[in-house]
């Protein structure tokens, strides 16, 4: 005959949540801001590589903080990699522009 214990065994507890992954942070920002860097050049034909990096490779990396699950680091890298660089390509014609004019005069 088999016997059943009289108690039912415990429920195993559910492995501990680990923190999300913010190896990627740090090079988003930095990232961001040779790209803005880049776009205040006053060097003609120097925006779009400013804007890919800025833009472009900034957006991307801050879909991947926020895929691993940093949402508000994620959103604030991708609001200010779409934002921030239009405000600094913006800013870098401005600079060209004072740069062509003082040239001239």
């Amino acid at each position: 005959m088999i016997e059943t214990p009289d108690t039912p065994p415990a429920p195993a507890q559910p492995p501990a949540p680990s923190p999300p992954d913010t190896s990627l942070v740090k090079p988003a920002w930095l990232v961001i801001f040779a790209g803005w860097a880049i776009l205040l050049l006053p060097v003609p034909f120097t925006a779009w590589i400013g804007w890919s990096v800025a833009c472009v490779g900034g957006s991307v990396l801050a879909t991947v903080n926020l895929a691993r699950g940093l949402v508000g680091t994620g959103l604030a890298q991708l609001a200010c990699a779409v934002v921030g660089s239009f405000v600094f390509y913006w800013l870098g014609l401005a600079i060209l522009a004072g740069a062509v004019v003082s040239v001239l005069s």
